[in-house]
Order: C-alpha cells, then structure tokens, then sequence
C-alpha cells in the first residue's frame, strides 16, 4: 500500500514538472523581445544589423513580411518574424523604414497582430498609423466590439484626415448583433455633422454597407434615418429609386 502511495506520489510529481515546463515553454515562446533576440533563422538577424544601404534594408523587411503571409511558412517562423519587425519599429529611428516594418507585420497573419496595431495608433507619423489602421479594418469581422470602439475613435479623434476616412472605412462590415450595429451606426450618424466633406461621405459610404440602406449621398435621408432609429422621428425615408441609381452624365453646353 505504502510503495502504491509513492508511485502516485512521484507520478503526480512528474506530471506537475511536465506541466509547469510547458506553461514555461509556452510563455516563453509568445514572448516577443525573448523570439526578437532569439532568431530561428540567423541569416535575418545576421543580416539586418549589416547591411550597406537603406534601401537594402527596406527590401528586406518587404520581404520578410511576404515570407511571413506565404501558407507554407510554419507558425513558429511567423512568430519569430513578427517580433524581429516589431523590434524594428520601435528601434528604427528611420520613419520610413518603421512604417516598411508595419506594412511587413500586416501581411503576417498573427494571432494578437490587433493588439500591437493598437499600440501602433499612439505613433505620431500618420502613414504609419494609416497602415496599422487599415490592418485593424481587416481583423474587425463585423462581430468584435473592441475593434469596432477602436475604429470608432479613430475615426472621430485621429488629427489626420486621410486616418480618419480609413478607420470609418474600416467599420464598412455587416454584423448580426443588433447592439454592435446600433453602436457603429450611431457612431458614424455623428459623423454625418462633420466640417470635413470627404469624412461625411466615407461615413455614408459605411452606413449603406452596415445599415443595408440605400440613400446614396442624400445626406439628409440618412440624417432622418439616424433620428429614426434613435427615437427622435417616426419618418423613415424612402430608399433610392431606379431612377435615382442611374448615373449622371454632364454634357457640355452647345453653343
């Protein structure tokens, strides 16, 4: 009975040491600086610090953004990737070569790629933020709320225009939560009142495409719609008719 009770004992021992190493084993491989310093392919790392030119640089990361998103490339390559082009970002002092490292990181398909894209929007060059944001865009399904606030808050709060329009493209998904759909709905209403004319359209754009409305750019139509579905008027306007969708043609005048 005695020796029964120490082969139990030491058979739950072992299993706990087999446990606690791949706890470890797993925290350490979704560890980004540790798979940063720790690359499984050295010609990458031995490469970058040394190269002649930047341009040369610049190639490379394209290209290790392409090896990245290629079907064949094993899950733990892209991992090791990934975190070799964060790395870069935030050690590249070089603007452009940071936005070359986002644009690499977009094309892999990463597991938290939406978490350090989130990050990426504090950054102060508005073309790095574009690319983060239209990664974003990509990963929102129409289903995840805290990508769609994401977007939302970009879309109002970004001081770049160009920002601003790719985050309110972003949202253009359609989603089967009745809550979700109100909130991104709402939220693009409210961007219907804004001073720049290109943003009131991109958000018009979006609302045909959540709201499955079709008003065109009848800013007014879709004005009424969002007081309807808000409660604050029982009109709903009448959709775009036949007519309405026939594209216009501007003749010179005859003289």
């Amino acid at each position: 009975m005695q020796k029964k009770s120490i082969l139990t004992s030491t058979g739950i021992l072992v299993l706990l040491v087999v446990l606690i190493s791949h706890a470890a084993l797993s925290c350490r491989t979704t560890d980004v600086e540790f798979l940063a310093k720790t690359s499984i392919i050295p010609a990458y790392s031995d490469k970058i610090p040394g190269l002649e030119s930047p341009h040369e640089r610049r190639q490379l990361i394209r290209d290790k953004g392409v090896v990245g998103a290629k079907k064949e490339t094993p899950d733990s390559e892209r991992e090791v990737l990934f975190a070799q082009l964060w790395e870069e970002y935030n050690t590249s002092p070089d603007p452009n070569m940071r936005r070359e490292a986002v644009d690499a990181m977009t094309k892999i398909p990463y597991p938290n790629k939406a978490k350090f894209m989130k990050d990426i929007l504090k950054d102060e060059n508005p073309f790095i933020r574009i690319s983060a944001i239209e990664a974003i865009g990509k990963i929102y399904n129409g289903e995840n709320n805290e990508l769609a606030d994401v977007l939302i808050n970009q879309g109002k709060i970004d001081t770049d225009k160009d920002a601003r329009i790719t985050a309110i493209r972003g949202l253009a998904k359609k989603t089967k939560d009745p809550d979700l759909k109100y909130k991104v709905t709402i939220a693009l209403g409210e961007l219907l009142q804004d001073k720049i004319l290109v943003v009131r359209f991109a958000s018009m754009n979006t609302l045909g495409i959540v709201t499955e409305k079709d008003y065109g750019k009848d800013i007014n139509r879709w004005q009424t719609y969002i007081q309807n579905i808000k409660g604050e008027t029982a009109e709903i306007p009448k959709e775009r008719t036949w007519a309405e969708k026939l594209p216009t043609i501007n003749l010179p005048m005859l003289k």
